[in-house]
């Protein structure tokens, strides 16, 4: 009987995301929109095959001429509940990988709301007024308005079990207790969505200094805290620091030039408080949305019986944790607002860049949702004192019913994939022609030519990894910044932009890039001298003559200083991409510099032989005798010393040999890998293998096994109860 009254509150709230996501998880044809088929299961996609493989996912081949891909944290590549869908979905036969992705959020709304439930407990609330809150922050505004965004559903999982920690620290010090909160808060640095990781730990600063503020804990609960923070980063240091290493190379170091303010909701937001549907984003048929602003930055709904309850519970203020929950909520309530008002434009003005670029005020939604939660939860337990037990359960249903009917289902978290296909490995919006049609072009050679897209045909050049053929294009926020700038020689955009469409098809450094096959969504106005080649439904396929190989010889090198002076040269008209090359970095060899005479004669190449009216100019021949997504094997052959071009993204961790003897590979092209070889035949090898990776690897292992001792030793007796009142 006990054990019944004990688990009674989970079963409810479980049944709650269960009838929430009723279409997505038992209905065959419905599925979460947007993002999270169109970025997450890219990502994910690539992660299994590898796994399947044997292999680490460490590089992906298949975007941006390549990138490190351990490095990326939106991938979730280290993130525990991430690694298990991937695995089972695997241990499935790998089919139903999206269904799995599902399942995931699906469970860490359920998770949120279970902390909630506990936080609530722990808060001295009774358990149908902390099912009440619970189910308000589980099915509210975030959870029902961020569903394609993975990463931050799963990162606000881990919030109400880190409010929980800190005010269980506030109240006594316990070392269990500071690992609880150093585990939650490196799980929210590992789900892999920096906005919502940020509102985690600042939130948490937040309500420790305002409960010490109104003497609700003691001052140290601040110390605490921040130790917690820093025990968290070394716990996920197997992600942070080369997710930090990414930054510093990447486009995301201008974000906040791209934000300018700190961006945020709109005032006209906080309607839909009280009328969801005043914008008609709950009605929205997929045709022309009409406001100014995207559709999931308007939606704020906790429910109106859940800001009743809020209500009751600050005018009120019954339990001594009021009044600190309620300034915490308006806080993160401006916060969220960002510049629309004048405080939340002031703060972000004042940041510092490396700070600004985490931070999307619309993302502390979730901190607002929980506090709406957890106001809701204590108005509630003022409603139920001296009701009975049938009261308590028809409001609790009240609550779940008017969220459920009002959010599940809508536009921002379920889509019909008879109306809306969207895309997959075998298939194109239903049309399993068109990836495996390109892939068969690219796979022509070894290894495969790469792809890009002009005009208007993003989804088939960014998702590479999910339809296995390498693209010199992709649409990641981490996007390399020497690659982008490479890109601009013959696109346009800006420099933060991390997705560009080819505005010059002659370039030669189009050509450079490997890029043979040019996809389009309709027939090209000004193709240059590219021919059409393949016509697939709303797919029109391009072939871009004179490609160079991925691996070529040239006997000249132009000396560049930085990246800008290498951007020059390359660009220049008298640059010859086929028969020199732009070094940065120490060269040391017999090969002539500057724009010096030398004999050239044409070459071969096993990655791509010529063909009439497809002269290159080369130094010597290079054969391909193994490529992978880690390394690969070269052998060439050069009448003199010569230099070895790649179209290979270069970064740090990547090793080169020459007969077995180490070489430091250069940067060469802006971009990319190149190295000196010798005369005569040899055999070249590259592998990629980041020290950062193996010694953050170990900062992980150390704070894990402080973690276990901390929990195991840390505390000579019970930590209690993680509730203080029962019914």
């Amino acid at each position: 009987m006990r054990a019944t009254r004990k688990a009674w509150p989970l079963l409810v709230l479980l049944a709650e995301v269960l009838a929430f996501f009723r279409q997505v998880l038992f209905y065959g044809h419905y599925a979460i929109p947007w993002d999270f088929r169109y970025y997450h299961l890219s990502q994910a996609w690539f992660i299994a095959r590898s796994f399947a493989r044997g292999e680490l996912p460490l590089w992906d081949p298949y975007t941006y001429c390549g990138m490190p891909f351990y490095a990326n944290l939106t991938a979730q590549l280290f993130y525990p509940p991430a690694l298990a869908a991937i695995l089972l979905s695997n241990f499935g036969g790998g089919g139903h990988l999206l269904y799995w992705l599902e399942l995931q959020m699906v469970a860490h709304v359920f998770l949120a709301g279970a902390f909630t439930y506990w936080l609530l407990r722990r808060l001295g609330l009774g358990r149908a007024a902390a099912v009440v809150g619970a189910t308000v922050y589980q099915l509210g505004a975030y959870t029902a308005s961020q569903a394609e965004h993975l990463g931050a559903v799963d990162a606000a999982a881990w919030l109400p079990l880190a409010w929980l920690c800190v005010v269980a620290l506030g109240e006594r010090f316990r070392w269990r207790w500071l690992a609880l909160l150093a585990c939650a808060l490196a799980m929210s640095l590992l789900a892999g969505f920096p906005a919502t990781t940020a509102v985690v730990f600042i939130s948490c600063f937040l309500l420790a200094a305002i409960l010490a503020l109104l003497r609700r804990a003691s001052p140290l609960v601040l110390v605490r805290t921040a130790i917690a923070a820093a025990w968290a980063v070394l716990l996920a240091a197997i992600q942070v620091f080369p997710t930090l290493q990414l930054s510093r190379l990447s486009v995301a170091q201008y974000r906040s030039q791209f934000l300018k303010t700190g961006g945020g909701m709109p005032l006209q937001a906080l309607i839909s408080l009280v009328l969801p549907n005043h914008y008609g984003m709950l009605t929205f048929d997929g045709g022309v949305w009409k406001h100014p602003w995207e559709m999931t930055s308007l939606y704020t709904y906790c429910g109106i019986p859940a800001l009743v309850f809020a209500v009751l519970a600050v005018v009120y203020r019954r339990n001594r944790y009021t009044a600190g929950i309620a300034l915490l909520t308006l806080s993160v309530g401006l916060w969220m607002l960002g510049d629309s008002t004048p405080v939340g434009k002031t703060i972000f003005v004042l940041l510092p860049d490396a700070v600004k670029g985490s931070l999307y005020a619309q993302f502390a939604l979730c901190a607002f949702s929980l506090g709406m939660a957890v106001l809701a939860g204590l108005g509630a337990e003022q409603v139920f004192e001296g009701r009975r037990r049938w009261v308590q359960a028809a409001v609790v249903a009240m609550v779940a019913a008017d969220l459920i009917a009002v959010s599940s289902g809508r536009p921002f978290n379920t889509v019909d994939e008879q109306l809306d296909p969207g895309i997959g490995y075998d298939h194109y919006a239903t049309v399993p022609r068109i990836p495996a049609e390109i892939r068969r072009l690219a796979t022509r050679n070894v290894p495969p030519w790469r792809m890009d897209s002009m005009e208007g045909y993003m989804d088939m050049a960014t998702h590479g990894p999910l339809f296995e053929y390498p693209s010199a294009n992709g649409n990641d926020p981490f996007a390399l910044v020497r690659l982008m700038q490479v890109r601009l020689s013959f696109c346009q955009g800006v420099i933060w932009g991390r997705y560009y469409e080819i505005a010059n098809p002659d370039s030669p450094v189009l050509k450079l890039m490997n890029v043979r096959y040019v996809m389009a969504a309709h027939v090209l106005g000004k193709p240059g001298a590219m021919q059409q080649v393949l016509e697939l439904p709303g797919t029109h396929i391009y072939e871009n003559p004179g490609v160079l190989p991925r691996f070529f010889l040239v006997s000249r090198v132009r000396r560049a200083a930085n990246m800008e002076e290498a951007l020059a040269m390359l660009r220049s008209r008298d640059f010859d991409v086929g028969s020199e090359a732009v070094v940065e970095g120490p060269l040391q060899g017999p090969l002539p510099y500057g724009r010096g005479s030398v004999t050239l004669r044409a070459g071969t190449s096993r990655a791509g032989k010529l063909r009439a009216g497809d002269v290159r100019v080369l130094a010597g021949d290079v054969r391909v005798l193994e490529y992978g997504a880690r390394q690969f094997t070269l052998e060439t052959d050069a009448a003199a010393s010569a230099f070895l071009v790649t179209s290979e993204t270069a970064y740090p961790g990547w090793h080169a040999w020459v007969d077995g003897e180490a070489r430091a590979p250069l940067m060469t092209d802006v971009a990319f890998r190149g190295l000196p070889v010798p005369a005569g035949k040899h055999v070249v090898k590259m592998r990629f293998d980041p020290e950062i990776l193996w010694r953050s690897a170990w900062l992980t292992l150390a704070a894990s096994v402080a973690l276990v001792l901390a929990v195991w030793f840390g505390d000579n007796r019970s930590t209690g109860s993680w509730t203080s009142k029962s019914n």
